[in-house]
C-alpha cells in the first residue's frame, strides 16, 4: 500500500507522476527535496487506498553524493481509507507513513536503486477479531535505461512478511516513459504483477495491474506537474482465496474489489 509519488518504477497516487526530483536545499552536507501532491485517488499497485476518495500527499528526500554512489533517506505520507470487510464500515487507519532508505546511482545511461521501505500505519487497528497488523516493509530494486526515444524500466521488491501478515511477497513491475514530439508531454504504461503466499489474510488473489497516463510539468503554473493516469487489474469479483502455509481459505470481498476496478486519477505535483 505504497505511495506512487516517490517510486519511478511502481505503482502510484498516479502511478505516473514524478519522483521527488530537484534539490531546493544543498551544500557539503547532501540535499533535501520535497514535493506536495493531491489526486483524486490513491492508487497503489492498482488497488485504491481511498476507497476512491481524493488524496493529498507529501514526500522528501535526504541525498548525499559519494563519488558513484548516492545514498538517500526519505518520507512519504498521505491519507489513507480501507473498507472493514468485517462491517459496512471503513478500517480505523487513516494515515499512511512510508520510510525509505537505500543507494542508488548511475553509468551513462543507466540507472539503479537499491532500497529499503517501511510502510506504517499510525494509531490504526484491524477489527477486535484480527491479530494482524497492517504495518509491514519489503526490499526494492530499480533499474532503468535511457534509449533516447524511451527510458526502459524494471522493479522488482520482496516483503518477508506482506501487508496484514499474508507471508512472503513478490511484485514486479517493468514500463517504459516515452517524450511525446508535442507539448512536452511524456507517456508513461506500466506493468505489474503480484504473489503473495496467503491471499486470505492479503483479502486478494495473486493478481496483475497496469497503468497508462501523460504527464507534464507546466512551468506558467508554477512548475506544478499535471499527470492523468488510467489504472485497472485483472481481479475478478468473488475470486477464490487460500493460504499455502494453512487450510485457512475464503472469497474476494465486493466491498474490497470495488477498489480494483479500472479508474482515471487526475493528480497535480508541486516540488519545492
Amino acid at each position: 500500500m505504497r505511495r506512487a509519488l516517490l517510486a519511478s518504477a511502481a505503482g502510484l497516487a498516479a502511478l505516473l507522476a514524478p519522483a521527488v526530483a530537484s534539490a531546493q536545499f544543498s551544500g557539503d552536507w547532501g540535499a533535501i527535496s520535497s514535493s506536495v501532491a493531491v489526486a483524486t485517488d490513491y492508487t497503489f499497485r492498482g488497488v485504491s487506498q481511498t476507497i476512491g476518495r481524493p488524496a493529498l500527499q507529501g514526500a522528501a528526500e535526504y541525498t548525499k553524493e559519494l563519488g558513484a554512489v548516492t545514498p538517500y533517506a526519505g518520507l512519504f505520507a498521505s491519507n489513507v481509507m480501507f473498507p472493514d470487510t468485517s462491517s459496512s464500515g471503513k478500517l480505523d487507519a487513516k494515515i499512511e507513513l512510508d520510510l525509505m532508505a537505500g543507494l542508488r546511482g548511475e553509468i551513462q545511461k543507466f540507472k539503479w536503486d537499491v532500497g529499503y521501505i517501511r510502510y506504517y500505519y499510525p494509531n490504526s487497528d484491524l477489527p477486535p477479531a484480527a491479530s494482524q497488523s497492517l504495518d509491514w516493509s519489503e526490499g526494492a530494486v530499480k533499474l532503468s535505461y535511457d534509449l533516447g526515444f524511451l527510458t526502459a524500466l524494471g522493479a522488482y521488491y520482496y516483503s518477508p512478511n506482506y501487508s496484514i501478515d499474508s507471508g512472503h511477497g513478490h511484485y514486479w513491475n517493468v514500463g517504459a516513459d516515452v517524450p511525446l514530439p508535442f507539448y512536452d508531454i511524456v507517456f508513461g504504461a506500466r506493468l505489474g504483477h503480484l504473489r503473495v503466499k496467503d491471499n486470505a489474510n492479503l483479502g486478494l488473489p495473486d493478481y496483475t495491474d497496469w497503468a497508462l497516463g501523460i504527464n507534464r510539468d507546466f512551468p506558467e503554473l508554477f512548475g506544478v506537474n499535471i499527470a492523468l493516469t488510467y489504472t485497472d487489474t485483472d481481479i475478478k469479483k468473488n475470486a477464490h482465496l487460500e493460504n499455502k502455509s494453512n487450510a485457512n481459505t475464503g472469497t474476494l470481498n465486493d466491498r474490497v474489489h470495488d477498489t480494483t476496478t479500472p479508474r482515471i486519477i487526475l493528480a497535480l505535483t508541486k516540488k519545492f
